[in-house]
């Protein structure tokens, strides 16, 4: 049997050990949370005194006037302003107020910002800034199913059925399809063929400032989408400024934003000209605004040569949108 003493020596050498250990443990492995002291985080310089930090919510109304202490806070008003983190700010940051194509998701408290999505059957792409929210992919193409439907950061996925589908339910929609090719091809052949033949295209604004009836001094390959679209008469020339204006508005509000610089490219618009009018412009809007106004000067704009280059670009539902919207607003009405 070992001796009291040598039992007791023995222990104190084990839970020393063990303590060390214990230390290493900690210095490998920090308690989550815990970081380094930095006084960044906590305190700022008004001139030559550091003084603490106001709260989260709050704004900084006096400074201090002793080192290392707090001045006067006052709270951010609530709905309007808010301040996210401690601040040595003297305001509060303004709330963001959502468009009128989105919804508030979570209100502005005064610790915390508004949260804006895109309303539904609309959405942003979660990789972009968001300028305006799209309108989501309604149906697929041809032997295509909805993969996943769209929400507010994604539009509708795409994708071709699984393996195992009926045959009949594939060929039947497809004899369709080849049935309706047949007749459209008939109808091409014999009538808009030839009216398009016939028929000249104005290479000039102004749908809004000619009359459906006047020739063009030059033809061109392209034509016209049929029946096109013209002015009503006997407007006044104020008039016709107001129906030009409602004319661009609607193209920026209906064109979706990733697809508008090709389509003012379409229609000659240069990447000089582009990159020039993003500069001397502030906002999404009004510099696709300018830059459809830059086209009208070049006389290389008209709502009928709008059209087609969109329905050139596979953006046939847009053209159908644009087209009501003007119709709607009762500048226009269809040629005969």
């Amino acid at each position: 049997m070992a001796p009291q003493g040598a039992k007791t020596k023995s222990e104190f050498l084990a839970m020393t050990l063990a303590l060390f250990f214990l230390l290493g443990l900690a210095h490998a492995f920090p308690i989550p949370g815990r970081t380094d002291f930095d006084p960044d985080e906590i305190y700022y310089m008004n001139g030559n005194i550091r003084c603490l930090r106001c709260s989260p919510g709050f704004y900084v109304l006096n400074h201090c006037t002793s080192p290392d202490s707090l001045g006067t806070c006052a709270p951010c008003h609530p709905g309007h302003t808010y301040s996210e983190h401690l601040t040595g700010l003297t305001y509060c940051l303004p709330c963001t107020v959502c468009r009128t194509d989105q919804r508030e998701e979570s209100p502005c408290t005064t610790t915390k910002n508004s949260v804006c999505q895109c309303k539904e059957g609309t959405f942003c792409p979660a990789d972009e800034s968001c300028e305006i929210c799209q309108k989501c992919t309604t149906s697929c193409p041809p032997n295509e199913v909805i993969r996943a439907p769209c929400n507010s950061t994604a539009d509708t996925e795409c994708a071709p059925p699984e393996p195992g589908i009926n045959l009949t339910a594939i060929l039947v929609p497809v004899g369709i399809v080849l049935l309706l090719l047949l007749v459209g091809a008939c109808v091409w052949f014999f009538y808009i063929r030839k009216s398009i033949e016939n028929s000249k295209w104005i290479p000039k604004i102004l749908t809004v400032s000619l009359k459906c009836d006047e020739a063009s001094e030059e033809d061109t390959e392209t034509p016209f989408l049929s029946p096109m679209l013209c002015l009503k008469e006997n407007i006044t020339e104020n008039e016709r400024n107001e129906a030009i204006n409602d004319v661009f508005n609607t193209f920026v509000d209906l064109v979706p934003a990733d697809k508008f610089e090709r389509f003012v490219r379409k229609l000659g618009l240069s990447n000089n000209d582009i990159e020039n009018t993003k500069q001397d412009n502030r906002g999404a809007e009004n510099q696709r605004y300018a830059m459809l106004s830059q086209l009208h000067q070049d006389k290389k704009f008209d709502v009928n040569i709008g059209l087609s280059k969109l329905d050139s670009i596979k953006l046939g539902k847009v053209v159908q949108e644009i087209t009501a919207k003007l119709m709607e607003d009762g500048w226009f009405e269809r040629s005969t």
